[in-house]
């Protein structure tokens, strides 16, 4: 004769705690994995369109913007936090964006690439990796914009965009 599962009192309570623990562990791991995700989402940047993305979407709208991306990967050397630690590496790829009518502007960009990546180089060196990250990128971005539109006689561009913007340790 076959006898039912749970047969004894102590067999019934531990059953109980057994499936009490399991419901637990569950729930547990939901909302662990849940609250990681919205951590780890929070220290990642949002990458910032693509200048084709960038050209297209300004086509749809009738402005005619342009992208310069002459500039490629710059590593930079962020300013020593203080005599004992060095800088910290920094690899940012640049690209300006500008109104596509203007070719004296693209032509004078083109000209001045050594010195806008040394620009963009020496403003990261400015600054150490913690002024940076407080700052914000969208501030630094600004700063950018702010300091290569003074380099420039023939025209300004609109914005900063970045591929990469990576700390290094």
């Amino acid at each position: 004769m076959l006898q039912p599962f749970f047969a004894t009192p102590l067999q019934k309570i531990l059953g109980l705690i057994i499936a009490l623990l399991a419901i637990v562990l569950v729930f547990g791991t939901a909302i662990v994995l849940v609250q990681r995700r919205d951590r780890l989402h929070a220290t990642y940047r949002h990458s910032d369109p693509t200048p084709e993305a960038v050209v297209n979407l300004s086509a749809k709208k009738n402005e005619n913007i342009a992208a310069y991306t002459g500039l490629g990967e710059i590593r930079a050397l962020t300013r020593s936090p203080d005599e004992e630690h060095a800088g910290t590496v920094l690899v940012v790829t640049p690209w300006f964006s500008y109104s596509k009518d203007d070719n004296a502007l693209f032509e004078e960009l083109s000209q001045k690439n050594r010195q806008c990546r040394a620009l963009v180089s020496d403003f990261f060196a400015s600054y150490t990796r913690k002024e940076l990250q407080v700052m914000g990128e969208q501030a630094v971005k600004d700063a950018l914009l702010n300091a290569v539109n003074r380099e420039l006689v023939l025209g300004a561009i609109t914005a900063v965009y970045f591929n990469e913007y990576i700390f290094f340790e």
